[in-house]
């Protein structure tokens, strides 16, 4: 009898064991991803609960320090651009140096790595292409180069040469250019995606600095030395509008819903808040994270939250955008850099 009570139960465990291995990955909903340079890793942070759910691991090489991810439109993959440089410590201390960079992807709902790129140069973003059938990312060098991969296979596709010190990479509201802001150019370069060449260049004004993503068609141009923004419009290639600040701006977004542009200040650990009123864009708000350098901030829920993280705090708060209130803040790796919003 005893007997066939063990047998019975180590059926039920094998069971249980057997269905276990045969579920499907979950598929994961309403989840913020934060990029942790400093700890090699990827935060997955629920949206709802406000808590951290998870972490995936990016990379076991302490010489590398994973920056900025971004999500492929079929939500399944995560690019991540992994450089052998901390981007922490400014653009400054690549000019003229030959750094590698790197490229991973995981899977986004298990963390899986499913492939680990080699870049020639450390680069500051990758992107998936509008169809997911190729990654982007930019080389940080004098020989500035745009570098496609097969986002299948990993296989290099094609190089298409850009002004000297590329740094973040976008895509076009259209689909139609991949967009990058040169350190050592006043111009920002359209890349068209079928030719692999630049055919559009855009002046600015100089200086380092980054495109971020915009909205109706624009895009952002953060320029550090010139302290200032410019919306450039990607149909008519030109700069529509602009703003000057008294801070050297670093990442900036766009709320459509309140309609304000949000700046984050590192130097003075605040997000600085524009609306444009009577034809001008005027400061009308700010946040302050003392000692925390506000790094990159993503709105959801339709643009009513953000969440923020923090670079020196190691932290991501969730803010009510609406009313501009911190609601929680919760730990994340070291050095956060980067958000990607499911």
């Amino acid at each position: 009898m005893n007997r066939l009570i063990i047998i019975f139960f180590s059926l039920l465990v094998l069971a249980a064991c057997k269905s276990k291995d045969l579920e499907p990955t979950v598929k994961l909903t309403d989840v913020a991803y934060v990029v942790s340079g400093g700890s090699g890793t990827v935060e997955v942070i629920d949206l709802i609960n406000q808590e951290l759910l998870t972490t995936y691991k990016v990379t076991t090489d302490a010489n590398r320090f994973p920056h900025h991810v971004y999500i492929s439109t079929d939500k399944e993959r995560l690019a991540i651009a992994n450089p052998a440089y901390d981007f922490s410590q400014g653009h400054l201390g690549l000019h003229g140096k030959e750094i590698p960079g790197g490229l991973v992807v995981l899977n986004a709902h298990s963390g899986e790595k499913l492939q680990d790129i080699a870049v020639p140069f450390a680069n500051h973003n990758a992107i998936f292409s509008p169809d997911d059938t190729e990654i982007w990312t930019a080389g940080f060098s004098h020989s500035g180069k745009a570098y496609i991969y097969d986002a299948n296979t990993g296989d290099l596709k094609a190089q298409v040469q850009l002004d000297a010190d590329p740094s973040e990479l976008l895509f076009s509201e259209d689909g139609k250019n991949a967009v990058v802001r040169s350190g050592e150019s006043t111009f920002v370069q359209f890349v068209d995606l079928k030719e692999k060449a630049v055919t559009k260049i855009v002046k600015v004004d100089l200086s380092t600095g980054n495109v971020w993503p915009g909205y109706d068609n624009l895009i952002l141009v953060s320029n550090g030395a010139k302290n200032s923004v410019n919306f450039v419009n990607t149909l008519t290639y030109s700069v529509t509008d602009f703003i000057d600040f008294d801070f050297s701006p670093g990442f900036l977004t766009y709320n459509e819903l309140t309609k304000e542009l949000w700046v984050c200040n590192s130097a003075d650990n605040t997000l600085e808040i524009f609306s444009k009123e009577g034809g001008a864009w005027q400061q009308t708000g700010e946040l302050t994270f003392p000692d925390a350098d506000p790094h990159m901030l993503k709105f959801y829920d339709n643009g009513k939250k953000a969440l923020l993280v923090n670079q020196k705090e190691n932290t991501a708060v969730f803010i009510d955008a609406v009313n501009k209130e911190s609601l929680k803040t919760i730990g994340v790796g070291s050095k956060p850099n980067g958000i990607a919003i499911l």
